[in-house]
């Protein structure tokens, strides 16, 4: 039997891009024949569930970067989450650094209002000219989820002391500067966080027995007799590729994941995931 873990964002499937149908294709095919393939993500499990559905696909997810896993069939587990200590200790560094970072709990993405942000999205904007069009459209994307799909609150802490039964899953950041981007890892970083970057311009902070590899070693304790693929492209993807009996980099992967690598395929745009499964694992089914 083999197991196809999977990255989402950069690797199955690109922003304001149409999701490759040999994507799609591989995997239900995966599926048909006893496989299973899993989408292995920093994203909540309700952003996963949507593409899912557009999509017509039914899969495990291990989400938030590790901290969640949504089985097929089975309520969401959530494990290693950040404490409230833990966020305390953080928002007085990115509050004074003037940083637009929101919070991700198990029931909602909460920010404070995004007017207080509108110049570290202006500054964001301007920062991402140089990927052009794609650059506008993931910016327009961001500036919508803040404003019509996050929970606003005017103090976060105070909002999760009245609501103890939250889990914090993960705080997520966005940042033009990149000088910033390596003082916040600097300063953010302890015993009790993991930051990283995660996509363009973005970093994350989770509890460190929250990363991708840790997620994976723990579900595969059900499939002690499994080959396991790992596919990804990004910083956070390569404590999948380490515990993995294969691992695989997409073309547009960066640098350092195509060196923790043994198999590279084309760029995800190309259908990278979907061209590895039907010419490595279903060869004679395509």
């Amino acid at each position: 039997m083999n197991i196809v873990f999977s990255d989402v964002d950069g690797t199955f499937q690109d922003l304001g891009v149409e999701t490759p149908q040999i994507n799609i294709d591989a995997v239900k095919a995966l599926q048909a024949r006893g496989d299973h393939f899993v989408f292995v993500t920093g994203r909540g499990f309700g952003l996963v569930e949507q593409m899912e559905q557009e999509l017509g696909l039914d899969c495990d997810v291990i989400f938030g970067n590790g901290a969640g896993l949504k089985e097929v069939g089975k309520p969401a587990v959530y494990r290693n989450c950040l404490s409230l200590t833990t966020l305390k200790k953080m928002i007085p560094i990115l509050e004074e650094e003037s940083i637009l970072y929101f919070i991700h709990t198990d029931q909602e993405v909460l920010i404070q209002p995004v007017d207080k942000y509108r110049k570290n999205l202006q500054d964001l904007r301007e920062s991402m000219t140089f990927m052009g069009d794609q650059g506008t459209l993931l910016m327009d994307y961001k500036t919508t989820y803040f404003e019509e799909s996050c929970h606003h609150v005017e103090d976060i802490v105070e909002f999760l002391e009245a609501h103890p039964e939250r889990v914090i899953v993960k705080v997520e950041l966005m940042e033009a500067s990149e000088e910033k981007h390596q003082l916040l890892r600097e300063k953010l970083s302890s015993e009790t966080t993991y930051v990283f970057t995660s996509f363009v311009k973005t970093l994350e902070i989770v509890n460190p027995l929250s990363t991708k590899g840790a997620a994976i070693q723990n579900y595969l304790k059900n499939y002690p007799d499994v080959t396991s693929f790992g596919i990804g492209d990004g910083e956070n993807d390569l404590p999948m590729l380490e515990v993995v009996d294969v691992a695989v980099a997409v073309a547009n992967a960066t640098e350092s994941v195509k060196e923790k690598s043994h198999r590279l395929t084309v760029s995800c745009n190309e259908g990278g995931v979907g061209k590895f499964i039907f010419e490595e694992l279903l060869s004679n089914e395509k």
